[in-house]
């Protein structure tokens, strides 16, 4: 198999990844803006409030969809540049 083919393919296999990540997000929307996670729930029946926060991300989560969205392309996109740059190591090391 020639290495068009095989970048082609892997092109593809990231497209339709990120294609499911994209309808995964919003059914993640959809179900976790009205509830809130398992935690939040046990801590409000507890009758215990959420303290300080010990850590703050350097970027922000995404308060909407399309926040969320562009912090998963970017951690995809990093993922899958890590993942090349290791086997690109590999491959020119035999």
């Amino acid at each position: 198999m020639s290495a068009t083919v095989e970048a082609w393919k892997c092109a593809k296999i990231c497209a339709a990844m990120f294609v499911l990540f994209a309808m995964g997000l919003g059914l993640y929307w959809t179900f976790s803006a009205e509830y809130g996670d398992g935690l939040e729930v046990t801590m409000e029946h507890a009758g215990v409030s959420e303290g300080e926060s010990a850590y703050s991300a350097p970027l922000g989560y995404g308060e909407n969809y399309l926040a969320s969205f562009a912090m998963g392309a970017v951690g995809f996109g990093a993922v899958a540049a890590l993942a090349f740059l290791v086997m690109e190591f590999l491959k020119r090391r035999k």
